[in-house]
């Protein structure tokens, strides 16, 4: 018997935090409130902290850690590019919440990001705030890096430089001395190189990581299989999670942007604030422990990247609805999707997958789960609707290069 979450508490602006144009102030009158809160806070799906820091509002992100004490706030969760609160601020040279991130005793200066693909360039991953700040060339803010603690600097990121080299690299001089100033003993100072030496190796690095970038996209071979996990969900469970759907879709709608490429008819799940919460625990208690073990019991970090619902429906005469969509691959490493309404209420549907050429139907309630990478595609519903939970999931190593 399903036993429902409990009510989220009150004068919160839950809706509000769910919305670009509303997001903000619902959170700006949340920072200023005296509510006092023992549930996670998500805006527009993502921690509040991790949310300002990466709109680059220092003094929102500032408020936010002064409310440490009424608010449930973590400084080391990561976005799907790796990075940090600390990252945020010290790629936007935001120096004040730098230094009170940094008086927080749990922060955490060794956090690496991944490599991110920005119009064609790779920026290499394994990068910490000190990487980033040495690349700005600001030095107030390395200087309280180092200070907090020196063994950042030894850090290398996924091409082997140090936060020194990278300075070298891109003519950043005054963080170059300050680093070479530092008496540190496992920090092996770069020779100096002429200037045409340092373009050859920065084009190098560059050719590397966009191999290596290029390559994160294909299928892992240790992910090629799809599978079928029964059960994550019960059937009362799914109703439950349906009912929540449907009510505020019969209010506000579906959303048919997000994803330009292949759109569908879905909604993100942050959008249903009650039961977001509850599917996130669920999911990480359930479903992840399920796909380790089918995947031969990997011992990486599984965390969502996207998590929305989808609507294909089939209606006689009614061209305006969406039934299918096209092959294509996802940009995750790890995608699954869950069937939250009754097989018999819909015909056709299911995930084909193109190397297979076969259509993989589940029951209300299981998980297909398959590499983000495989060429797959929803199957036409020819009838009804087809209502599904899916979720795009971030596969980090626990212990990275350093």
């Amino acid at each position: 018997m399903l036993v429902p979450p409990s009510p989220l508490p009150p004068h919160v602006d839950w809706d509000g935090l769910t919305s670009l144009s509303t997001a903000l102030d619902a959170l700006r009158d949340l920072m200023l409130s005296d509510v006092l809160l023992d549930v996670p806070i998500f805006v527009m799906g993502q921690p509040p902290l991790l949310f300002a820091a990466s709109m680059y509002d220092e003094d929102m992100a500032m408020l936010i850690l002064s409310q440490r004490h009424r608010i449930p706030v973590d400084v080391n969760v990561v976005d799907n590019h790796g990075f940090t609160a600390l990252h945020y601020a010290a790629d936007s040279d935001a120096v004040d919440l730098v230094r009170a991130l940094l008086e927080c005793p749990d922060v955490d200066v060794h956090a690496t990001t991944e490599d991110l693909s920005v119009l064609g360039h790779v920026e290499s991953g394994g990068r910490t705030p000190l990487h980033l700040a040495s690349l700005r060339g600001n030095l107030a803010i390395v200087e309280a890096l180092v200070l907090h603690d020196a063994s950042v600097l030894s850090d290398v990121d996924w091409d082997g430089n140090s936060s020194l080299r990278l300075a070298q690299l891109h003519g950043r001089t005054s963080i170059q001395e300050f680093l070479q100033s530092q008496e540190c003993s496992h920090l092996v100072v770069p020779p100096p190189s002429v200037e045409s030496c340092l373009d050859h190796e920065k084009r190098t690095q560059q050719t590397v990581a966009a191999a290596r970038y290029a390559s994160s996209l294909a299928v892992p071979a240790a992910l090629a299989n799809v599978h079928v996990l029964r059960s994550i969900l019960t059937i009362d469970e799914c109703n439950y999670v349906t009912q929540a759907l449907i009510a505020h879709t019969n209010r506000v709608g579906w959303q048919t942007k997000r994803h330009t490429a292949y759109p569908t008819t879905d909604l993100p799940s942050y959008c249903l604030p009650q039961v977001h919460l509850w599917v996130l625990a669920t999911l990480r208690s359930r479903l992840f422990p399920a796909i380790r073990a089918a995947y031969g019991g990997m011992t990486c970090d599984l965390s969502f990247r996207d998590l929305f619902y989808v609507k294909y429906e089939r209606r006689p005469g009614d061209g305006n609805v969406q039934n299918a969509l096209g092959l294509h691959c996802d940009g995750s490493i790890l995608s699954f999707n869950v069937l939250l309404n009754p097989r018999s209420a819909f015909e056709g549907g299911g995930t084909f997958f193109a190397d297979t050429a076969a259509t993989v139907h589940i029951e209300q309630g299981d998980a297909a789960v398959h590499s983000g990478r495989v060429v797959h595609g929803a199957a036409p519903v020819i009838d009804g609707i087809r209502l599904i939970l899916v979720g795009f999931l971030n596969v980090r190593q626990r212990c990275m290069t350093k």
